[in-house]
């Protein structure tokens, strides 16, 4: 059961990381909606009011990447959710978790693989999951039916959630994305209410942008290329995520 439930754990993070590996490279540009995205992208992105041309009073794109990047490395905490496609297939996340990776509440709904919801605690990590994400982990016929119970881990899985860490996802994300890649005009946009800069890929909008609120300069949303479509909208930057462990009445007991 270890064996099992600590490569669950591993693949789920795994999972998290690809998605900042994808999130914003040149080639695979924030994997991450664009106006291509998929309609079910689009119905889950949000509100953003365009601006048609560069704003004037705009600083300039390599500033605005470096201020992004160096708030949300500082950040204590943060959540974000959308979908990317990878390899073909469609992914759904859901991620709010602490820089260090001590906390994290993750849920992952990969097409073909199944969906799960990993909470991550400093003393303990609780995985929730649907019968097909436990019948591609090769679980248990008991876990199989585990239903909507969550199973604990052995506390040797909790090495592995540093993977599941917000500052690791972000370093993936950034150390993809250089200056030199980004248009020198900046346009201007709300999202959610909330006005932003957007820094898009020299070859277009269409090929990956950043959108980064105007005040605080943290980041908002990431959108991705025609190739790698798909979005992932940014919140809750420094906040109590108030995550807790399940109800004992939630927990599936192994014998």
């Amino acid at each position: 059961m270890n064996t099992f439930t600590t490569r669950a754990i591993a693949v789920s993070g795994a999972i998290a990381i690809s998605l900042g590996a994808a999130a914003c490279s040149k080639s695979e540009t924030p994997a991450t909606g664009s106006s291509s995205t998929t309609p079910a992208a689009s119905a889950s992105a949000g509100t953003s009011t365009s601006a048609s041309a560069a704003a004037s009073d705009a600083p300039q794109a390599s500033e605005i990447l470096t201020k992004a990047k160096t708030s949300a490395l500082a950040a204590t905490s943060g959540a974000f959710v959308g979908q990317v496609d990878q390899s073909g297939k469609t992914i759904k996340i859901d991620f709010k978790g602490t820089s260090d990776g001590k906390t994290a509440d993750i849920t992952i709904d990969m097409e073909g693989d199944g969906k799960a919801r990993v909470i991550s605690l400093t003393d303990a990590v609780y995985i929730q999951a649907d019968a097909e994400f436990w019948k591609k982990q090769g679980a248990p016929a008991s876990v199989q039916k585990a239903g909507n119970k969550f199973i604990k881990a052995p506390t040797s899985a909790g090495a592995l959630t540093e993977s599941l860490s917000l500052k690791t996802f972000l370093e993936k994300a950034f150390g993809a994305v250089t200056p030199s890649q980004l248009a020198t005009d900046v346009a201007s946009e709300d999202v959610n209410g909330v006005p932003c800069w957007v820094l898009t890929d020299k070859k277009g909008k269409a090929e990956g942008a950043l959108y980064v609120s105007k005040d605080k300069f943290e980041v908002v949303r990431f959108t991705g290329s025609s190739d790698s479509p798909g979005q992932l909208d940014f919140s809750k930057w420094n906040e109590d995520l108030g995550i807790k462990a399940p109800a004992a009445s939630e927990i599936m007991k192994i014998g």
